[in-house]
């Protein structure tokens, strides 16, 4: 779910409000960006709303990642000294190549600040997100994350079957998205993730999903994200966490 704080229209408050009503836990996870995310998880905590701390990050290669935390002060931490001085007037992309956050130098970061898992957004989404872009690098970001996201709201029938078949062969966890950048989507699709006492993912299940968005709610989630990545570049540059 994207909020004010990147490219979505809703505020933290009425993303907790919408998943009470629901009765479904909800995360934040604004393109490179972490204030969205805490005050969710703070608002969460007063309306006992499952919340999960996260960032969409993108890289200067325009691949993506999306990185859940266990605490605000390790998402906070990873935001001040990992992205913040990154941020250029393209929202999705900071001046740093995802390598930074794969690999070795990923497991480093991931021991650093404690993350809770991570996930490939849309790996058959268009240009640079596609798997097929840059394979070697890609083999590299499959090696690493925790989960697949198989079912995007935004994706076609298509690519989501397609995602699915690529998270069966590789053994990973498969994840639902609505990748909602508005209220009116949030829940329409969902994730049931069962964690161990140390917060290890031991199942997901996204087998009851059927939802994926028509041509009017593509068409306004356009205008929304086409209106705030101009603002942003505008304006938003550098904007700090405070």
């Amino acid at each position: 779910m994207h909020s004010i704080y990147s490219d979505g229209k809703p505020t933290p408050y009425e993303i907790i409000e919408k998943a009470k009503h629901l009765n479904i836990g909800v995360s934040i996870t604004d393109h490179n960006h972490i204030k969205g995310s805490i005050v969710g998880y703070e608002l969460s905590k007063k309306e006992n709303v499952h919340f999960i701390l996260g960032m969409e990050l993108g890289t200067n290669e325009g691949k993506e990642l999306l990185i859940y935390f266990n605490s605000p002060e390790n998402a906070e931490a990873f935001y001040i000294n990992e992205v913040e001085p990154f941020r250029t007037s393209r929202m999705t992309r900071i001046d740093r190549p995802i390598t930074d956050f794969i690999s070795e130098k990923g497991n480093d970061k991931k021991d650093k600040y404690r993350y809770k898992f991570t996930t490939l957004p849309h790996p058959f989404g268009p240009l640079y997100k596609n798997i097929y872009s840059n394979p070697k690098l890609t083999n590299e970001i499959l090696e690493f994350v925790d989960c697949i996201e198989v079912i995007n709201a935004s994706q076609s029938k298509k690519a989501n079957k397609k995602a699915l078949e690529l998270a069966k062969n590789l053994d990973k966890f498969a994840v639902a998205s609505t990748d909602a950048h508005l209220l009116a989507n949030i829940g329409k699709v969902t994730t049931n993730i069962i964690f161990d006492n140390k917060d290890n993912i031991l199942s997901t299940d996204i087998s009851y999903n059927k939802y994926l968005d028509d041509i009017f709610i593509i068409s306004k989630t356009l205008i929304q994200i086409t209106k705030c990545n101009i603002k942003h570049s505008i304006f938003k540059k550098g904007d700090s966490l405070v």
